[in-house]
């Protein structure tokens, strides 16, 4: 009896020891898979606040020389953008390089990168299972190379982010500070309930407003005015899944927007636009809202390809203040879809919640929904240069 007792007391022993060893294994690991995955971006952000300094003290030298605002504005911009993308850039390079070399320790390592979710994409090995860990590190190589652009905006616009949202913030003001009586026909309180669901592409508010926010022929003085800034004010972008495109910023502040020399028309358009937010506030929306500081003008060259590729609107690296509700507004006189495409495609949450919707980006059209929630994209334009403000 004593001599089985003592067995199975051993055997009870050594099943434990393992099992603490393997514990002890899989976070040792882990360990090892966080710091090989690991980036510095406590010095990417100290780059980021030297490199708006040095931007910033650019911009005040070119106008003391006598340039225009927006001329400073945007080569200072483009440079501070240059500038961080190649760090970001080189950085990433650095990591996914570390990633590999740690990767190629075999099965384990790969499981441990998993388990960390640091795997881009996360299902490299769940497809299909068993597969040599040779071919998983290919794809895994592959992807890493193949993803890293994206990846490189998205870490720039949260760094950039968390270093400004400070000074950011204190720039917008509550959606009822633009309110304007004349836009209160534009979304109503059904409008505004259906928006708050937002269950799917039934939750976006596609608006034909009657009247309109401007008559047709201050919709097409305006149009005609931005497309002339377009080569002025913006530049094109540098989103990996939005090249080809134009994209600049003007102020929602009605003296800013006026000191831009902007026409009437343009100024008009500019105030009713920065109203349609307060529509949604007044009916409660969860969570208190605030006006980004400026509108984004986007253009796409007709015949040039340009195009968004599918999206939400909301980074995942966004924090604090969030973008919440997207409001596009249509500055497209005489657009015809049939020749002219660039329409706006909304996608359903999935497959099995139905086909996507193609919404025409005719003039005066105002489109609304949810900024983290709706997946969607910019088709090509052919033949016709696409307007859209986005706000």
């Amino acid at each position: 009896k004593m001599s089985e007792s003592s067995a199975s007391a051993g055997s009870a022993c050594s099943s434990r020891c393992r099992c603490a060893w393997r514990r002890s294994s899989a976070r040792q690991s882990l360990r090892e898979a966080a710091a090989a995955v690991a980036l510095d971006e406590g010095a990417l952000r100290r780059l980021v606040s030297s490199n708006l300094a040095a931007s910033e003290a650019e911009m005040r030298e070119m106008l003391l020389r006598g340039a225009p605002q927006h001329e400073a504005q945007q080569r200072a911009s483009f440079g501070f953008n240059q500038t961080m993308q190649r760090a970001c850039m080189s950085a990433l390079e650095q990591r996914d390089l570390s990633l590999i070399h740690y990767a190629r320790r075999g099965a384990a390592s790969l499981g441990a990168l998993q388990r960390l979710g640091a795997l881009a994409p996360a299902w490299l090995l769940t497809r299909p299972p068993g597969r040599p860990v040779r071919l998983q590190l290919e794809e895994l190589a592959d992807t890493l190379d193949g993803s890293r652009e994206a990846r490189e905006y998205e870490l720039r616009a949260r760094l950039v982010r968390s270093v400004t949202e400070g000074a950011y913030n204190k720039l917008r003001p509550p959606p009822e500070s633009l309110a304007d009586p004349s836009v209160d026909h534009v979304i109503s309180a059904r409008d505004a309930a259906r928006l708050r669901g937002g269950g799917g592409i039934d939750a976006v508010l596609v608006l034909d407003p009657e009247p309109a926010l401007l008559p047709r022929h201050a919709l097409a003085e305006a149009s005609a005015e931005l497309r002339r800034l377009v080569a002025q004010r913006t530049q094109e972008s540098i989103n990996p899944c939005n090249r080809g495109s134009w994209h600049g910023f003007l102020p929602l502040d009605a003296d800013k927007a006026a000191r831009q020399g902007l026409g009437p028309s343009t100024l008009a358009l500019l105030r009713k636009l920065g109203a349609l937010p307060a529509l949604v506030s007044r009916c409660g929306w969860g969570r208190p809202l605030v006006l980004p500081p400026a509108v984004q003008l986007g253009f796409y060259p007709g015949g040039s390809g340009a195009r968004y590729s599918p999206h939400l609107d909301r980074n995942p690296g966004e924090v604090g203040l969030k973008r919440e509700i997207t409001f596009l507004l249509y500055l497209n006189v005489d657009w015809d879809t049939d020749r002219h495409g660039g329409c706006l495609r909304l996608h359903p949450p999935d497959r099995a919640s139905g086909a996507p919707v193609d919404v025409a980006p005719l003039g005066g059209r105002i489109v609304v929904f949810q900024s983290g929630k709706q997946l969607h994209e910019v088709l090509p334009c052919d033949g016709a240069d696409r307007l859209p403000r986005t706000r």
